[in-house]
């Protein structure tokens, strides 16, 4: 957890230090979608809603945090936030990465705040005009890639 945390000061450092620089190197895009285990059940069907920024570092390399709502037939009562960090490299028309990611089940149904462990998170995705289609694995580090969870997402590049 001390390794988490001591690399999670020095990404803050890092990108504080580069934001004045970057400030003209952005990209946001607003994102829809839904999220399934690996036996593409769909059930529970659940909706994903999140923003992605992504902070340029060169040309083809960009760190990008995200934050999704994930909630199960647009039932509010219990849902995930979903907040993730990536970094992703940049082709013609494609982006590829993966980063850490760390979901909280909250909602008025529940008794409290329960979190999952720090997970893996890798994603693949297809940017064209004004859109952006993303796939993505979501896996804890103790069985990578065993179970994971799997989701699509289209996003409104704003």
């Amino acid at each position: 957890m001390k390794k988490i945390a001591i690399l999670m000061l020095v990404g803050t450092a890092l990108f504080l230090a580069a934001t004045p620089r970057l400030s003209a190197q952005t990209g946001l895009s607003l994102n829809f979608g839904v999220v399934t285990d690996k036996t593409f059940t769909f059930n529970p069907f659940l909706w994903t809603g999140g923003v992605t920024l992504d902070l340029f570092l060169s040309p083809n390399l960009s760190l990008s945090p995200e934050g999704y709502v994930i909630v199960n037939n647009f039932d509010f009562g219990a849902f995930f936030v979903a907040p993730a960090v990536l970094l992703n490299f940049h082709g013609a028309g494609f982006f590829v990465g993966g980063g850490l990611t760390k979901w909280w089940l909250v909602g008025s149904d529940i008794g409290g705040s329960y979190a999952s462990d720090f997970g893996a998170k890798l994603n693949f995705g297809l940017k064209a005009g004004g859109l952006r289609f993303t796939i993505f694995a979501v896996t804890p580090f103790t069985n990578f890639l065993k179970e994971p969870i799997l989701g699509l997402t289209l996003g409104f590049v704003l």
